[in-house]
């Protein structure tokens, strides 16, 4: 029995042969509805295409043999090649050979470009570019894949040097070193997929950014708590969080044991890719679950560090990882996105998805690398003081309380012990002679202040005494702060503001017009 599958692939074959339109007729007469017709116009083709070469159009709707005679283009005078399909069905993916697979055509870099997908438009014309042949490519490196060897190199330096460096956060660095070495992995990597010869040489390493997909998070998760020395309540046995991990990398495990020349075909022609797309939709949600965990660290991190130091520690950078990997995060879904409403809408979402991806990727190369640096530069500087416990939960009587706080006010005002930039509630319980608990109960309750905000009041304080002072007037604002006590210029203004509720700048218009209009006030008293 005749169908409209049977009448598109025999139309297809047959489209030259004289007994084409008499089994046309014949299914038509049958009842059989017109076939449809799909017409693929090349407009252009690279300049060092040979001249005497022959296009020929490859997709599932023949096998994906690159060089069947009965999908072949014919040459136009005006120098463009088309192709005209009876029967075509509303989609289907195709690609343009010159014969072989080794010939069919890539993109503007050489890499192996994913399938073209017919979607049926008005007209039924699908006018088309060939940017190039990937026999003829020669090896192309765009600025983007450059960028990403780049970065790789500089993982791999970075491990170097890092291991060179003497420090207590040897546990920490071991497993940076392993998240520089995931990073450099995955990113030569993606370059794989845009250097066809890199991935006709190793064409597995298309898997690579894959295989840290289930990997990267909890290791990331892992050297902050070592970084900061920090007990998170998400308490699992640490070989748990790698078992989706292990359960990714055996999934992949019937790809893998595939020669290189079938697993390039597979590649080529997409046949990995939903599967890779139902996984990459778990680790995005993965990802994002150990984005938040470790968001919740840095934020109980800095709340306790509040009640035992007297200065900020340089989060900047940290909290610049963790933006960066939530703009990866972001892009990452957004690519989703796109994906999904491709398969609802007709537009070119494969574009539009490859482009999101590799921002994202761009932007994940300067994850690992940033907290490199940083490790090179501050080796030493997370340390939160241990907080001795023996008085936890005793009651301080009035008179104790009275007499401790007497104590502290005079180390604080006579001795000026909020001038010393890194004083911690240790440091100055033993001076007021007590123990950190004691000192922070004083602190709370006879002051009704963290430690924090105690010991920056008498530094704004002290700032504010300097500032009106004839020699203040000389100094700049950061000099007077670092005279004070203040680590940073961030760190200042930002106690500054919450403890006066203006800048530094307006309470010092504040103070001088109030001063000119006393001035003018005391003759009129007189």
């Amino acid at each position: 029995m005749l169908t409209t599958q049977t009448l598109w692939s025999k139309a297809s074959r047959r489209r030259t042969s004289p007994l084409f339109w008499l089994w046309l007729l014949t299914g038509l007469l049958a009842g059989l509805p017109l076939p449809a017709q799909v017409t693929i116009i090349v407009d252009d083709i690279p300049a060092n295409t040979p001249h005497d070469a022959t296009l020929f159009l490859v997709g599932d709707f023949n096998d994906w043999n690159p060089g069947d005679a009965a999908y072949r283009f014919s040459r136009l005078p005006d120098s463009t090649y088309q192709i005209t399909l009876m029967g075509a069905p509303d989609s289907f993916d195709y690609k343009v050979t010159r014969g072989n697979w080794s010939s069919v055509e890539g993109r503007p870099n050489g890499q192996a470009r994913p399938n073209r997908t017919f979607l049926r438009r008005e007209g039924g014309t699908a006018r088309i570019e060939i940017a190039t042949w990937e026999d003829l490519a020669g090896g192309v490196i765009s600025w983007y894949t450059f960028l990403l060897l780049f970065s790789a190199g500089q993982g791999l330096l970075l491990i170097l040097a890092i291991a060179g460096i003497q420090d207590n956060n040897r546990r920490a660095n071991r497993l940076l070193f392993v998240l520089l070495g995931l990073t450099s992995f995955a990113l030569i990597g993606r370059v794989s997929l845009y250097d066809r010869d890199l991935f006709t040489l190793f064409p597995k390493l298309f898997l690579a950014p894959e295989m840290i997909l289930f990997l990267y998070a909890p290791i990331f998760y892992f050297y902050i708590q070592e970084l900061l020395k920090f007990e998170d309540s998400l308490r699992l046995r640490r070989w748990m969080h790698f078992i989706p991990a292990g359960l990714h990398l055996l999934s992949y495990t019937p790809v893998l044991v595939r020669d290189d020349a079938e697993f390039r075909l597979m590649v080529i022609h997409g046949e990995i890719h939903t599967y890779v797309a139902i996984a990459g939709g778990f680790a995005l949600l993965f990802n994002a679950f150990y984005w938040y965990r470790v968001w919740r660290i840095l934020h109980s991190y800095d709340e306790k560090s509040s009640s035992t130091q007297s200065f900020e520690h340089n989060f900047q950078y940290l909290n610049g990882v963790m933006v960066l990997q939530g703009i990866v995060l972001a892009i990452w879904l957004f690519a989703y996105l796109i994906e999904a409403l491709g398969l609802a809408l007709p537009f070119p979402s494969t574009y539009i998805r490859e482009r999101a991806t590799d921002t994202a990727w761009f932007a994940f190369s300067f994850t690992s690398f940033l907290m490199g640096y940083f490790a090179m530069n501050h080796p030493e500087i997370f340390k939160l003081p241990k907080v001795v416990e023996k008085y936890k939960g005793s009651q301080l009587p009035d008179d104790e309380l009275s007499t401790y706080k007497g104590r502290l006010v005079r180390v604080m005002e006579q001795d000026k012990a909020f001038m010393n930039p890194e004083l911690t509630l240790s440091e100055l319980s033993a001076l007021v002679k007590t123990n950190t608990h004691t000192l922070s109960r004083v602190i709370n309750e006879g002051f009704g202040r963290s430690f924090y905000d105690y010991v920056n009041a008498y530094r704004v304080q002290e700032f504010t005494r300097l500032m009106l002072s004839e020699a203040g007037k000389q100094e700049t604002f950061l000099s007077l702060a670092l005279q004070v006590g203040f680590n940073s210029k961030t760190t200042f203004n930002r106690a500054f503001k919450k403890i006066t509720g203006t800048t530094p700048r307006a309470y010092l218009k504040e103070q001088q017009e109030a001063a000119e209009t006393a001035v003018v006030a005391e003759p009129m008293r007189d």
